[in-house]
């Protein structure tokens, strides 16, 4: 397609000056000393620093990762294009991962500085690392409840005519339910993962997912009362995986309950920039030193690791949208989760 002087004249500077600051993916140019120039307003959101904080500094400043950095000062060097995973640094020092794309600003056959644009994958990134953990608690949790059970089958063959051996004959039936259940739950949450791990988050009406959920953990659980009033109309900040991990608290309230009427409430508090949404149920709670562990966020020795598979995921899927969850004690008995979801 030809170009008019019109159309260039139309094009000029002031134009492409707009562009670069309007750009939604984080874009910064450089000097030939590699020294910061201009950040546009996205790359300042990403990396959490205020307008004008990081001209004049080095571009190495906002590298997580120094090998990376300087593959791409290498490249540049040469005059060449770099591309390829990027992880910077925010100004809090957290590490954000990305694919990013490094040029040459090339004028009149001199190079003048450099431009170089990411794209945001954390989210990607987290995904990832909550399916390897995933795949470690399930592969851990099966060898451990594989020994138990085989204790109790060879128990039960050396004592196959008495009642405590069909005590533990029926002991080990029920374990192998518990696998095959926790392989299936596994599965499907990786699943999950696997095809959620590039989503975007966006505006999600909480309500309609709550009461959604609900009825399927309803159906699932007859012998559970849920009390719950009509939910606000509320937006928050998440993706498809908001009701996978809703229902794994929400089953976790049931499953783990010992009471003989087990009572799920459940409500949710609006405030200003964030929702908190609240499961509360009448089980044996949770003890504080454990609370940590149900999310398979510690282990506490080489053989003991949280086992808290589906708190796990959800646990994973909250953090991505940039929420919570953590755990209070009931009244007079039980727990209470609570999920911290931000409103866009």
């Amino acid at each position: 397609m030809d170009w008019s002087s019109d159309d260039e004249h139309r094009l000029g500077g002031n134009v492409y000056r707009e562009a670069f600051r309007s750009t939604g993916a984080p874009v910064l140019i450089a000097d030939t000393n590699f020294v910061i120039r201009d950040v546009n307003a996205s790359g300042l959101q990403f990396l959490g620093y205020d307008s004008g904080d990081l001209v004049g500094e080095s571009a190495a400043v906002i590298s997580g990762d120094d090998r990376i950095y300087e593959d791409i000062v290498d490249h540049l060097s040469r005059g060449e294009t770099w591309s390829g995973k990027f992880v910077a640094e925010t100004r809090s020092g957290e590490k954000v991962y990305g694919r990013g794309s490094a040029a040459p600003i090339v004028v009149d056959g001199t190079v003048e500085g450099t431009v170089a644009i990411f794209v945001d994958t954390t989210k990607q990134q987290q995904y990832e690392n909550a399916s390897e953990v995933l795949n470690r608690l399930l592969r851990h949790d099966l060898r451990n409840e594989l020994n138990v059970m085989y204790g109790h089958v060879q128990r039960a063959q050396s004592e196959t005519s008495s009642d405590e051996a069909a005590e533990s004959l029926e002991r080990a039936q029920e374990k192998i339910l518990q696998i095959v259940h926790k392989t299936e739950r596994a599965r499907d949450l990786r699943d999950l993962l696997e095809r959620s791990h590039d989503a975007s988050n966006r505006p999600v009406r909480l309500d309609i997912v709550l009461n959604n959920t609900l009825v399927e953990v309803m159906q699932e659980f007859p012998e559970a009362e849920f009390n719950f009033e009509v939910f606000p109309e509320v937006v928050v900040r998440a993706d498809d995986l908001l009701s996978a991990a809703v229902e794994a608290v929400l089953e976790n309230a049931v499953a783990h309950n010992d009471a003989d009427d087990p009572v799920v409430e459940v409500s949710v508090e609006v405030r200003d920039d964030h929702v908190v949404l609240a499961v509360a149920d009448n089980g044996p709670g949770v003890p504080e030193s454990q609370r940590d562990l149900i999310f398979g966020r510690e282990e506490y020795d080489q053989l003991h690791h949280g086992t808290g598979i589906s708190l796990f995921f959800a646990d994973s899927v909250f953090d991505s949208y940039g929420g919570d969850i953590w755990v209070e004690d009931n009244d007079p008995r039980g727990a209470v989760f609570k999920i911290r979801l931000t409103r866009p």
